[in-house]
């Protein structure tokens, strides 16, 4: 495919969209992907992110978190959300148009993640609350590695049993580029 036949197959995707879902693993390029598509087909772009965390990472509750995803859900305007945030999937699927689920590597993931510490060593990512600052360890490191047998595992139900709107699969990074 090149990169025409991807423009194509993505904007034939995003037509008649209001509300668009970008799941996927932690480092996965969710919140940039949501961004440049935001820009490029006129979409409000919501973090999860932004959303759930407060400064130096202490996060809302869940029942705030709900709340404030469900103001962005109900919106009139064409909104797209990336954030991966299990425990409040099935409610964003019950007004989801589309989702697009990013399935690349978790390794590719893994360097991502590492690749977004030095870059955003000195400022705060565009996709989190100010005074997030960016950190690596280990555990993190695991935590992303496990996501097909976490949350991953658990999406894949939840779509084939629930959700009954189209899911547009990005399964490679050089697909995701090409995008």
């Amino acid at each position: 495919m090149n990169n025409y036949e991807a423009y194509n197959q993505l904007e034939a995707v995003l037509v008649n969209k209001n509300k668009v879902l970008v799941i996927g693993p932690n480092g996965a390029g969710k919140s940039t992907f949501a961004a440049k598509i935001g820009e490029k087909y006129g979409f409000e772009v919501c973090h999860l992110d932004k959303i759930f965390w407060q400064e130096n990472w202490n996060h809302i509750t869940e029942a705030v978190f709900e709340k404030k995803v469900n103001e962005v859900m109900s919106s009139n305007k064409p909104y797209i959300i990336d954030g991966d945030y299990f425990f409040n999937l099935s409610k964003r699927l019950e007004y989801a148009d589309l989702v697009i689920w990013i399935k690349i590597p978790l390794l590719v993931c893994v360097a991502n993640i590492i690749k977004r510490r030095f870059k955003y060593m000195f400022s705060t990512r565009p996709d989190i609350t100010a005074g997030c600052d960016e950190k690596l360890s280990f555990s993190f490191l695991i935590y992303a590695l496990k996501y097909n047998k976490r949350s991953g595992k658990q999406t894949k139900e939840l779509l084939a049993e629930v959700y009954q709107k189209e899911v547009f699969v990005i399964d490679s990074y050089h697909k995701l580029r090409k995008y």
